[in-house]
């Protein structure tokens, strides 16, 4: 048998894994810091459940891995975290009202992979049921912006609005059945060329004339759009684009009270490609371009929550998601290579040397240290080679001596200075230099 990992799937050691945690912890940190409480759901769900939020000819359900248990029943492994989140909503009587909640936990998609996207990999999520108005989504883009600068990340927005996309599909001469699969090919205006979108929009079934009129109004920018005015009998297109106008004017108001408006761009071809968005859609992309995908992405999608209570109540719905492997690549590269162990400590002797090392280790780790015994006799040239590889910032050699006089050495390896202190002065020291 040939060891190897399944295409799209990644074996992290501990290296990568500090890096890991530490975003997950920054994360965690500021989700809890915007009110938004942990939850955890199952990987596994009913199939149906999983292809819900898409339908039918949705392109992603060929991402799902699809697969049945011993009870045949049609199971998948989830894809994202929004239908679960939804689930939780649906079995859950009696929810307080808007209710935030994160997630940090493992999708699956069976999907291209490529720097920043692979089969198997985590997605940080926050989502709040339960508020109808810009003043929240305004509130994720600045918690984005903080957060993913926390992490030494610094980062612009591309935000619109997809009822103002479908008013402009609608008023382009598209009939209202092909608004999603336009919005799909729109999405892709800044990846492929504009001959490919023309061939694209005519397999759908549109003429040049009208795809000339989506072209034209697509590349308009936001002043151009406050000064359209449709005509009447476009009654449906004209509602829709009046209304995601509004939303974009709503948003853009609260984005610059709060100072972050240069930040974000507003871009009318951004869909974020899924049907299940209803308003303000945003990305988040690295100011430096380290990596060509968006770090983060998310939006309003109000239909899902109300679609499975159905109850005869409105379930407004807005969420992002933080990706962790994008996050990971950048950080990865620039980083400095990551400590794992703060003091590596050597007994030299026979029991009593060894029984001093483990008090003295209880005792740092207490401090918050972590702390590393060489469980082997090693010479001593080895032993610093060891922790000058390894990148550990102190060492320290117990033998009778140190245990007879109670003075210790302590080497600190960044420094290449050493250091000679009773136990008293040892704590003072790594007190005042965590």
């Amino acid at each position: 048998m040939k060891l190897m990992n399944v295409k799209g799937t990644f074996d992290y050691m501990p290296e990568d894994m500090a890096i890991r945690n530490r975003i997950t912890d920054v994360l965690r940190k500021n989700f809890e810091k915007y009110g938004y409480l942990p939850i955890e759901t199952p990987m596994l769900n009913y199939y149906d459940l999983l292809s819900y939020k898409y339908g039918e000819d949705a392109e992603i359900l060929s991402e799902i891995y699809h697969l049945t248990d011993q009870g045949e029943r049609d199971l998948g492994l989830r894809y994202d975290l929004t239908v679960p989140f939804c689930k939780v909503v649906g079995l859950s009587k009696g929810l307080t009202m808007p209710f935030r909640r994160y997630e940090i936990g493992r999708v699956f998609r069976n999907g291209p992979v490529k720097a920043g996207r692979t089969r198997e990999f985590y997605q940080c999520d926050v989502d709040v049921v339960g508020i109808d108005n810009r003043y929240i989504e305004a509130e994720q883009i600045l918690m984005a912006i903080n957060t993913y600068r926390e992490l030494g990340i610094e980062i612009y927005v591309r935000y619109n609005n997809r009822k103002l996309m479908s008013g402009i599909i609608l008023a382009s001469g598209v009939d209202s059945d092909n608004i999603d699969k336009v919005i799909g090919v729109i999405d892709k205006l800044e990846k492929v060329s504009k001959e490919e979108l023309y061939d694209m929009l005519r397999e759908i079934g549109l003429k040049d004339e009208v795809i000339d009129k989506l072209f034209e109004l697509f590349s308009m920018d936001y002043s151009q759009y406050e000064s359209i005015n449709f005509a009447d009998d476009i009654k449906e297109a004209k509602k829709l684009f009046d209304e995601g106008l509004s939303e974009i004017k709503e948003l853009n108001g609260y984005l610059l009270e709060l100072g972050i408006i240069d930040d974000c761009k507003f871009t009318p071809t951004l869909a974020r490609g899924l049907s299940i968005y209803t308003g303000v859609v945003f990305e988040f992309y690295d100011k430096l371009k380290r990596i060509n995908c968006a770090i983060g992405a998310g939006g309003r999608y109000d239909k899902i929550i109300t679609n499975f209570m159905n109850n005869g109540e409105e379930y407004p719905a807005v969420g992002l998601s933080f990706g962790l492997e994008p996050i990971f690549v950048i950080l990865k590269e620039n980083e400095k290579k990551v400590r794992l162990i703060d003091i590596y400590m050597v007994p030299f002797g026979e029991e009593k040397e060894r029984v001093e090392t483990l008090k003295l280790a209880s005792k740092f780790r207490s401090m918050g240290y972590r702390v590393l015994i060489e469980m082997k006799k090693k010479k001593i040239g080895k032993c610093f080679e060891f922790a000058d590889r390894e990148n550990i910032h102190y060492v320290m050699i117990i033998g009778s001596d140190e245990v007879n006089s109670q003075v210790f050495k302590i080497k600190d390896m960044d420094e290449k200075v050493e250091h000679t202190y009773n136990l008293l002065e040892l704590e003072g020291y790594l007190s005042n230099n965590k």
